[in-house]
């Protein structure tokens, strides 16, 4: 059940994400991080908070990792 909900807490990030303009296959969180290694605003230090340190981190290297497949 855990990992189900997973999955659908991930989906509604990736549909957050595309819906305000991001890229495909990338969760809101990735994005964040990017938008803070561009120097631009987000919210990583909110999110990690309350996901756990270096949430976004994780999110955004996941993300590049599978973008090159």
């Amino acid at each position: 059940m855990k990992r189900y909900l997973n999955r659908i807490l991930v989906a509604i990030s990736v549909l957050i994400n595309v819906i305000l303009g991001g890229d495909n296959n990338q969760t809101f969180s990735a994005r964040n991080y990017d938008w803070h290694k561009r120097g631009l605003p987000n919210a990583t230090k909110a999110i990690d908070f309350f996901l756990g340190k270096e949430h976004c981190l994780e999110c955004w290297i996941y993300w590049k990792v599978r973008k090159k497949w």
